[in-house]
């Protein structure tokens, strides 16, 4: 019962917020694009939807801890984000984190209204995750993004955890980095789940983030190339165990 009336009090209040901030970042990220203002572009959306984040933590009760930020390499650098996977949080507080980039999301959320609109001026990627074909072709985009100098993220687990446990990642979403010799930055992220899915009582909810030092992956060897996914989830198991909260629950 309490979970209900959190998150319906709380979709009442980001509801109009939401549409009116992303239609507007829509349109001014948009027509500066057309005038060839891409970075002013890109400085508007961030603004616009940093008042939108700022807006569903605080309504969502969500009090963010992050770690690390002196890591996020200057933007116009090769970058992806590698995080791992808990929640719909997990992308708001990616952004509250102050990690703007471009995400690799399954394709139905570019079917919802407004939020594909949204997605698109983010330049996000969609990806069919039923066709191997197709999420290799969703990845090679990325790469190009990242190579042209805009910050990707992916979730190599590719689907949320519900129980707090970090799955296997993925080798080829390593792919997106490696293709472009871009810096693999790892990211932690805990109990997003209990922000949202799992949120249980009125109480304010911890979020924990730490942002890692990035891998270059362009001066790896063969050898560091292949065993890249494996020591990148290590590295985000190891940091997700020092993290403070408990796991998300069900």
């Amino acid at each position: 019962m309490k979970k209900r009336i959190r998150l319906t009090v709380a979709i009442a209040l980001i509801a109009i917020p939401f549409a009116v901030l992303s239609l507007l970042s829509m349109l001014l990220g948009n027509l500066l694009v057309l005038l060839h203002l891409r970075r002013a572009s890109e400085k508007t959306v961030h603004f616009l939807l940093d008042i939108l984040i700022f807006w569903i933590l605080f309504c969502l009760g969500v009090r963010l801890h992050t770690e690390g930020k002196e890591n996020i390499p200057v933007w116009g650098s090769k970058v992806c984000y590698i995080a791992n996977h808990q929640s719909m949080m997990d992308i708001p507080v990616l952004y509250g984190a102050g990690m703007w980039c471009g995400l690799v999301a399954k394709q139905e959320l570019f079917r919802i209204p407004v939020l594909h609109g949204l997605l698109k001026v983010l330049r996000c990627v969609a990806i069919d995750r039923g066709s191997l074909r197709a999420s290799l072709k969703s990845i090679l985009k990325g790469a190009e993004q990242i190579s042209s100098g805009y910050p990707m993220g992916i979730f190599p687990e590719g689907t949320r955890s519900r129980t707090g446990e970090i799955a296997e990642m993925k080798a080829g979403a390593f792919k997106m980095a490696t293709r472009v010799g871009a810096l693999v930055v790892p990211v932690a992220m805990k109990n997003t789940r209990n922000a949202f899915e799992a949120i249980d009582s009125f109480r304010i909810v911890h979020v924990y983030v730490k942002i890692m030092k990035p891998i270059d992956s362009s001066t790896l060897s063969e050898e560091g190339l292949k065993t890249l996914h494996s020591d990148v989830e290590n590295e985000i198991r190891e940091a997700y165990a020092s993290l403070p909260g408990p796991y998300a629950r069900r």
